[in-house]
């Protein structure tokens, strides 16, 4: 027995003796260079596209298990260049891997470039037909069973994998991309990732560069990532920690900053992100992409954002959002609940801010006016085609729940005290309500599309507008400085279409409103009439402290529109010695105004803050002057009713007869009365 384990343990040795001598002399006797046009080949059959291995080929077997390629090159389907390798070296420690154990003594990568080119017919220089046809599929012969791994057997594939690099560096990386159908072409150039001693559990740091070009937009930007990298290749975990990407145009560069935790099983990424503090009008100008003027020129100076994330894959949460623009600050959270769904959550809230800064300055240059003499175009007018203005593919896909607050908001020069936003999409319906404080009032607002047909979006509108003070108004509206008391409106109207001209001629609905206690500021009505009246009689006036206002109680009216016209018949306003009547439509279609206002004058024979010069025989009162105001919304024309002055004419004739017959029968009884006093005198 003492002899056959002797011959056995001979044998082994000598085995093991062989394979080593095989492995340390394998390489000095076989000259993989040798084999050159039998690489190239076979790349070609596998891939379609030409290798060259210009440079000499080195290689390893034992202990490391290495292999150094210098000076390569690949040609694309059409003969160009599509890559270029000066240098690649990497040795992996040979035995360690019989135990799932990577130890890699060093990865270099040196002066790649890639050269992608999409041609005029849209086919890139990458892309290849099938180079050899795969040889007929054979039915596989019958496997042997394969026996149960023992206590004594390999690793079970549970095993964890070590994994040991002493460090990764590549270096002088470009990539070129080029698109012939476009013009468009990008560029990274300068690229590099170098890493210190990579290990399981432990942590190492991480440095990549590089520079992008682009031609449209044109850009020229230096990028920066470092970071701490930890990963447990066992449990599936990797950290990313206190990583920094820097992407730096010129002068002014944009920071992101943070950390990122990644668990494989199951899936869940979570992590926080900090954009630091920077000029967005600086950066975007840098990118030559400037943004255009506005009225603030500090507007668009500060921006910062930061935040925490947590995804399992299917939903993403955005808790702790903060956002400053300038002066303004956003917090809250945005979440995706469903990804595949991209349904949205969201409630923000902020302070105040104003929008105007951010559009574009008033200016005071005069529109150019065309010269009426000058020779018209060869061309004829030809009306310009409608284009849809309702998105129905955003909104029929829109799935989002959200809201938010601000304490005040600046916007068109108006102001809005504690505005908030509620805003609920889906199944191509949406609905959104805004309520504010509005000037000393309220106003409400709640708007619905529904999109789900097709072709016919359907709009509706409901408003109300409560106490809104004319006067506070007037401050950004002067065109109300005329007037003054508290408005009280109500919309509902409702449309559908996609064309404005649809969404016009669908147009229905009311329109209410009403004016408390209030005033026509700049004008004293009854004074105009009463010097009118004067005038006529030759006469002049008394008083002289009219004032320069015309209170009146109520102004009032309501809107009826129906497939686009609205229709009036109510405007009343009472004022102080004058009733105000209005009644009439507008054609929001043919964008045109017919509207009927009467004018008369209600009291006694002294009417008019009772100024002897204005009294008005009775037969006068409660007469109604009509003006008519006919014409193109923004150019009418308003005069005297001529077919309502008829009714007037002839109403005043019915005073007159009525007159007359009082005055024949005064005349025939003060008469009789003479005669009865003669008969008994």
């Amino acid at each position: 027995m003492n002899r056959l384990i002797k011959w056995i343990t001979i044998v082994f040795a000598g085995l093991v003796l062989l394979m080593v001598l095989a492995t340390v002399l394998l390489p000095k006797f076989i000259d993989p260079n040798d084999y050159r046009s039998d690489i190239a080949k076979m790349a070609y059959e596998q891939t379609g596209l030409t290798l060259k291995i210009n440079g000499p080929i080195d290689w390893s077997v034992f202990p490391w298990l290495g292999l150094n390629l210098k000076d390569l090159t690949v040609a694309g389907h059409d003969g160009s260049q599509l890559a270029k390798l000066e240098k690649a070296d990497v040795s992996v420690k040979l035995l360690p891997l019989l135990t799932k154990n990577i130890e890699v003594k060093n990865a270099t990568l040196d002066g790649l470039n890639l050269n992608l080119v999409k041609n005029q017919q849209g086919k890139g220089n990458w892309e290849v037909t099938s180079a050899k046809p795969s040889p007929p599929a054979r039915t596989p012969p019958a496997k042997a069973p394969v026996p149960q791994a023992t206590a004594t057997s390999a690793p079970a594939a549970g095993t964890p994998m070590a994994l040991d690099i002493a460090n990764v560096a590549i270096n002088n990386l470009t990539i070129q991309y080029s698109d012939k159908t476009t013009g468009n072409s990008y560029v990274i150039k300068n690229a590099s990732l170098n890493t210190s001693a990579i290990s399981n559990q432990t942590p190492f740091d991480i440095t990549a560069k590089a520079s992008v070009l682009s031609n449209n937009p044109k850009i020229s930007l230096n990028t920066e990532l470092k970071a701490t990298v930890t990963f447990n290749l066992e449990k599936g975990l990797y950290d990313l920690n206190n990583f920094s990407l820097i992407a730096k145009p010129d002068a002014e560069p944009l920071t992101l900053t943070g950390n990122i935790h990644l668990q494989q099983q199951p899936f869940l990424t979570k992590g926080e992100f900090n954009i630091a503090s920077f000029n967005p009008k600086q950066f975007l100008a840098q990118l030559n992409m400037p943004l255009p003027p506005m009225a603030d020129k500090n507007a668009m100076e500060s921006l910062t954002v930061k935040g925490s994330f947590k995804s399992n894959g299917k939903s993403l949460n955005t808790d702790n959002l903060a956002l400053t623009l300038d002066d303004f600050n956003l917090n809250g959270f945005l979440n995706v609940d469903d990804i595949a769904k991209e349904a949205i959550t969201f409630k923000l809230t902020g302070n105040a801010l104003n929008l105007d800064n951010y559009l574009p300055p008033a200016t005071s240059t005069p529109v150019a006016v065309k010269d009426q003499d000058q020779a018209p175009s060869a061309e004829p007018n030809t009306p310009e085609k409608e284009l849809p203005l309702i998105p129905e593919a955003l909104l029929s896909n829109l799935n989002i729940n959200g809201s938010m607050s601000l304490t005040a908001l600046t916007a068109a020069n108006l102001q809005f005290d504690q505005p908030s936003i509620t805003i609920h999409a889906a199944d191509g319906r949406s609905e959104v309500k805004i309520a504010s404080g509005f000037y000393k009032g309220t106003i409400e607002l709640d708007g619905k599309t529904d999109v789900r047909v097709k072709g016919t979006p359907k709009l509706a509108v409901k408003a109300t507008l409560k106490d809104i003070s004319l006067n506070a108004l007037s401050t950004p509206i002067t065109e109300l400085k005329p007037m003054q008391g508290d408005v009280n409106a109500n919309m509902n109207i409702a449309t559908e279409g996609q064309l404005q001209s649809a969404l016009t001629r669908n147009l229905n609905g009311t329109i209410g409103f009403d004016i408390n206690q209030g005033a026509f500021k700049e004008a004293n009505f009854n004074k105009m009439v009463c010097e009118g009246i004067a005038l006529v009689r030759q006469e002049k006036l008394q008083k002289k402290d009219w004032g320069t206002s015309t209170p009146f109680e109520d102004l009032s009216g309501t809107f009826t529109i129906r497939n686009g016209v609205a229709v009036n018949k109510d405007l009343t306003a009472a004022l102080s010695s004058l009733n105000l009547k209005g009644d009439g439509t507008i054609n929001f279609i043919d964008q045109t105004i017919d509207y009927h206002v009467g004018l008369n004058i209600r009291g006694d024979e002294q009417l008019l803050d009772n100024d002897p010069a204005c009294e008005i025989n009775k037969d006068y009162v409660n007469i109604t002057w009509p003006v008519r105001c006919l014409g193109k919304l923004g150019a009418q024309q308003c005069g005297l009713d001529s077919e309502r002055m008829a009714n007037t004419i002839a109403d005043l004739a019915k005073q007159e007869a009525k007159k007359h017959i009082k005055n024949t029968i005064d005349k025939k009884v003060n008469g009789l009365k003479d005669a009865f006093k003669g008969l008994f005198n």
